[in-house]
């Protein structure tokens, strides 16, 4: 299992604003400041901003910045937003597909649940407060 590029540059991106919290930028100097396209950088402020995390403001001095309640946002809200809920194997998936039919019984099931329930605790237990500069 793999986050996507998208994850690591919203949390990027989440991580500077919050450093910046009182600073709006503009999408040009995040991009070039966090070494991600422009155009990449818009997919990604995109979803940011949809999930109320980030706002943006209109105008000659206009730009991004974090939005005031989002400063505890944690890792995993970030990870769920960019890539959609955990699941690291197709049986935790909520209709608890099982090829062999032995959902209830599969003890590599029950280690996997284990590991999905402790990654996914960890993340939200680390705010993009929690991050360093």
């Amino acid at each position: 299992m793999q986050f996507q590029i998208t994850t690591d540059y919203a949390v990027r991106i989440m991580r500077y604003l919050y450093h910046h919290q009182h600073q709006l930028s503009t999408a040009k100097n995040l991009s070039q400041e966090l070494g991600i396209t422009y155009q990449y950088f818009m997919k990604v402020i995109k979803r940011l901003r949809e999930a109320d995390f980030v706002e943006s403001v209109q105008g000659c001095d206009g730009g991004y910045r974090m939005h005031p309640e989002a400063k505890d946002v944690t890792l995993y809200q970030i990870v769920e937003v960019m890539e959609g809920p955990i699941r690291i194997n197709r049986c935790l998936e909520e209709d608890c597909f099982c090829s062999l039919n032995a959902t209830a019984t599969c003890d590599v099931r029950k280690i996997f649940t284990s590991l999905q329930k402790e990654l996914i605790m960890k993340l939200e237990g680390i705010r993009i407060a929690d991050i360093g500069r």
